[in-house]
C-alpha cells in the first residue's frame, strides 16, 4: 500500500526520503493555528459540532451513570494524557488538497510502518494490557459524524488517536503513532533507543550489514516536542535509492 507524506519544504521531504521520520506531540495539532488542515482542536476525543447536535439531538450517543441516561456532545482526555501521543501523519491519496501549504510529497509504503511496529513493540508487549494501548501503532483514520458514530474502542484504546470528525475526511489520513511517558521521552533525548538485528538472505546466509533503527527525542525551534525514528543507515544499505519526492504541481495518480 502506497502512502503520501505532505511537506512544506524540500529539506523535510529529503530527510523523510532517506528514512528519518519525525513524530510530533499530538498537542501541537490541538494548539497550533492554521487554515490548511493540520490543526484539529478535537484530537484524541470524539465531539460533534453545534450545527450537528442542534439539528439532530436524538442522534447523539447515549451514556448512563447509576441508571441515569444522558446525551454526550463530547468525550475526550486532558492535556497531560494527550501529550503522551506523538504522531506522523500521511494520506492514502496524493491529492495536493489534503494539506493546503504543502509543496512536496514523499511516497512511502505501509510496510515501512509494519516493520517499525514489529520492532518497536517487541520489548513492550504485555499480555496483561486490557486497555489495548500500544507503544507504536499505525493505521487509517476513522472518520465519524453524528449519523455515523465511531466504533467502540474498549480493549483497543490505541485506536483513540485514529478518530477524526468527517469534516477532515477529504484528507484520507493515515497515521503512525507512539504512546510514551515523559520518562521515556527524557531518557531517549540524550540516549537514543537502539534496535539492531541480524538479517539474512533468502538462502539463510547472513547479510553483511544489520537492521538498525534509532529512536531519539527532541524539541524544535518553536518549542514542540518530537520523537524521531532514524532507519536511514539500514535503508541506504538495502537500496541506493531514497523514497520518491514529488512536487505538488506535478501530475500524480
Amino acid at each position: 500500500m502506497k502512502l503520501y507524506k505532505f511537506t512544506p519544504s524540500l529539506e523535510i521531504a529529503e530527510r523523510i526520503s532517506v528514512g528519518i521520520f519525525r513524530f510530533y506531540e499530538l498537542t501541537k495539532y490541538i494548539k497550533m493555528e492554521d487554515e490548511v488542515g493540520r490543526s484539529d482542536s478535537e484530537e484524541c476525543s470524539v465531539g460533534f459540532p453545534r450545527k450537528e447536535y442542534e439539528a439532530f439531538p436524538e442522534k447523539l450517543p447515549t451514556g448512563s451513570f447509576r441508571g441515569i441516561e444522558f446525551k454526550c456532545i463530547r468525550s475526550g482526555n486532558d492535556e497531560e494524557y494527550i501529550k503522551q501521543y506523538f504522531v506522523f501523519c500521511m494520506s492514502t491519496k496524493s491529492d495536493e488538497k489534503a494539506i493546503g501549504d504543502s509543496k512536496y510529497i514523499v511516497e512511502l509504503y505501509k510496510d515501512n510502518f509494519d516493520l517499525f511496529m514489529q520492532l518497536l513493540n517487541e520489548p513492550y508487549e504485555d499480555s496483561k494490557n486490557p486497555d489495548g494501548r500500544k507503544f507504536f501503532s499505525h493505521g487509517e483514520v476513522e472518520y465519524y459524524d453524528i449519523h455515523n458514530h465511531p466504533k467502540p474502542i474498549v480493549g483497543e484504546f490505541w485506536r483513540e488517536v485514529y478518530l477524526k470528525h468527517a469534516e477532515f475526511e477529504y484528507q484520507s489520513e493515515y497515521r503512525a503513532a507512539f504512546f510514551v511517558s515523559d520518562h521515556f521521552f527524557n531518557r531517549v533525548r540524550d540516549n537514543p533507543m537502539v534496535i539492531e538485528k541480524k538479517i539474512y538472505h533468502k538462502d539463510k546466509a547472513p547479510m553483511d550489514f544489520n537492521l538498525e533503527l534509532y529512536v531519539q527525542s527532541g524539541i524544535d525551534d518553536e518549542g514542540w516536542r518530537f520523537l524521531e525514528i532514524d532507519i536511514s543507515k539500514f535503508a541506504a544499505n538495502i537500496s541506493p535509492d531514497s523514497s520518491n519526492i514529488i512536487g505538488v504541481t506535478e501530475s500524480v495518480e
